[in-house]
């Protein structure tokens, strides 16, 4: 269980930086000043990437040191650094895509909208039930969770038993993170006017 507790915090670490930046910009008057700047609005997203990957990556630190004092016993320690540097990168480019919509600088409004989709996906993720002691149509939807796939990640990583394989698990976290990536620009272009106004 501590595996999966710990994906759930890091999951929900690294995507709420994201749908914060942008309204917060807009309210403190910056926003202008970047879109006005000979900067490509991709560019920008980066920019919320990172500091949603540093924030995420820094505060799952703590947990992860309690656990490994506690003994929980690493036994593919690459596996899961690497596991969790890619899943944090997912999780942030996920949260640039859940500040989309709507464009406001209401703080309250951009978060109460991007946990009805983060809340989801962390029950149907296998953080509370296995995936493999789901039925088969919440395996399907399991599927199409990043979530499961690093907690697939962090279970190998500590008992080396997996669900899936770990080429599936690092090459879906990859596939999801371009998705979320690309998927959210053109928004971003189209909305971004509308926070200024």
């Amino acid at each position: 269980m501590s595996t999966r507790a710990h994906g759930h915090g890091h999951f929900f670490t690294s995507t709420a930086v994201g749908p914060a930046i942008l309204p917060w910009e807009a309210r403190s008057k910056t926003l202008e000043r970047l879109i006005s700047s000979p900067v490509e609005v991709w560019a920008l997203l980066l920019g919320g990437v990172f500091a949603s990957f540093v924030f995420g990556l820094l505060i799952s630190l703590i947990p992860l040191a309690i656990a490994v004092l506690m003994g929980v016993e690493v036994v593919h320690l690459l596996v899961f650094c690497l596991g969790m540097i890619l899943a944090t990168i997912c999780f942030a480019s996920l949260s640039i895509l859940l500040s989309v919509y709507p464009p406001t600088d209401v703080l309250a409004t951009v978060m109460m909208l991007s946990s009805l989709v983060r809340f989801p996906l962390v029950f149907i993720s296998g953080v509370f039930v296995p995936v493999e002691e789901m039925p088969a149509w919440g395996q399907t939807i399991a599927s199409a969770s990043p979530l499961t796939y690093f907690i697939d990640l962090a279970r190998y990583s500590t008992t080396g038993v997996s669900y899936y394989s770990l080429p599936i698990d690092l090459a879906v976290l990859v596939v999801f993170t371009l998705l979320f990536l690309v998927v959210s620009i053109k928004p971003h272009e189209r909305f971004l006017p509308q926070l200024l106004s």
